[in-house]
C-alpha cells in the first residue's frame, strides 16, 4: 500500500519546494549579470583591440597650431565639415593670430572670413567672444579644466573633450559626435540618444587611459567605415561583435583591419598633435 501524505506534509513539501525555487529566481539575476558584464567586457577589449589596429593613428582631422586655434575650429565645425574649416582658418589666423586680436575684431569683416562655414553670425558671435573671455580671464590660454571649458561661448561638453585630448593630450572624458554616436549605438555599446548618457555608457566601459583615443577613432570610423547610409559591414574589422551588422565579413578581422589601417595612414598626415 502507497503512503498518502497527509495535507499539511504536501504544504510543507510545497513551501519547501517554492522556497527553493525563489532561492533559485534570486540567484538568476545576478548570474545574469555576471554573464552580461563578462560578455560586455570581452566585447570591449575586442573593440578596442580591433580599433587601435584599423586606425593606428587616431587624430583631429582640423589643422590647428595652439589649444586656442583647436577651439576657434571646433566652434567652426558645428554643421559644417572639417574640410571646410581647415579651408577657412589659415587666413582667420593670419588676420588676427591671437585670442585678444580676434576677440577685438570688426564682425562683419570676421562674417566674411568664416561665411562657407555656415551660420556665420552666430559663428562669428561665439568666436569672437570665446577669444575674449580666453585673452581677459585667462590671459590668452585656454583652461584646462571641463568645467572651466564650458564656461566659454560656444563650447559643449563634446567640444570640451576635443580640445582637451587634442590640444593638451589631457583625458576628461569621449568626444561623441554624430559618427561616434552612431558606431556606439550600432554596437549596442549604448542605448541612449543625448549624447552626454552615451558618453557615460561608453567611459562605464573602457578604461580611461583609452578614451581620449578612442573617441578619436569612433569618430574617424563613423565617418569613414561606418558611415550612415552605406556602412561597409563586409570589411568592417568590428563586424563579429557588432549586433547591426548587415553582411558576414570576408577575411579575417586582422586582414580587414590591415586594410582600413592602410587606407586610414594618408588621413593622418600633415595634422598637428600635442
Amino acid at each position: 500500500m502507497v503512503a498518502r501524505s497527509s495535507p499539511d506534509t504536501r504544504a510543507a513539501l510545497g513551501a519547501r519546494s517554492g522556497r527553493k525555487r525563489a532561492a533559485a529566481d534570486l540567484l538568476l539575476p545576478r548570474e545574469t549579470s555576471i554573464k552580461a558584464r563578462r560578455s560586455n567586457a570581452a566585447k570591449s577589449t575586442a573593440v578596442l583591440e580591433r580599433l587601435a589596429r584599423a586606425i593606428p593613428r587616431p587624430h583631429v582631422e582640423l589643422t590647428f597650431e595652439d589649444p586656442w586655434q583647436l577651439l576657434v575650429a571646433v566652434i567652426l565645425s558645428a554643421q559644417s565639415t572639417d574640410r571646410r574649416v581647415n579651408l577657412v582658418t589659415p587666413e582667420l589666423f593670419r588676420r588676427w593670430p591671437t585670442p585678444a586680436a580676434l576677440g577685438a575684431a570688426e564682425p562683419d569683416e570676421v562674417e566674411t572670413v568664416i561665411k562657407s562655414t555656415g551660420f556665420f553670425r552666430n559663428k562669428t558671435k561665439a568666436i569672437r567672444s570665446a577669444s575674449a573671455m580666453i585673452a581677459e580671464r585667462w590671459g590668452g590660454q585656454v583652461p584646462r579644466s571641463v568645467p572651466e571649458l564650458l564656461e566659454i561661448p560656444g563650447i559643449a561638453r563634446k567640444s570640451a573633450n576635443v580640445v582637451l585630448g587634442g590640444g593638451f593630450g589631457v583625458t576628461a572624458g569621449i568626444a561623441t559626435d554624430t559618427h561616434a554616436m552612431r558606431v556606439a549605438r550600432r554596437l549596442r555599446l549604448t542605448l541612449e540618444a543625448a549624447p552626454e548618457k552615451i558618453e557615460a555608457d561608453l567611459c562605464k566601459h573602457f578604461p580611461r587611459e583609452s578614451w581620449t583615443k578612442l573617441g578619436l577613432r569612433l569618430v574617424l570610423y563613423g565617418r569613414y567605415v561606418c558611415t550612415a547610409r552605406a556602412p561597409d559591414c563586409k570589411n568592417c574589422p568590428l563586424n563579429e561583435v557588432c549586433p547591426s551588422r548587415l553582411t558576414k565579413p570576408e577575411g579575417s578581422w586582422q586582414e580587414r583591419a590591415d586594410r582600413q589601417a592602410a587606407e586610414m595612414e594618408p588621413r593622418a598626415q600633415g595634422f598637428v598633435r600635442p
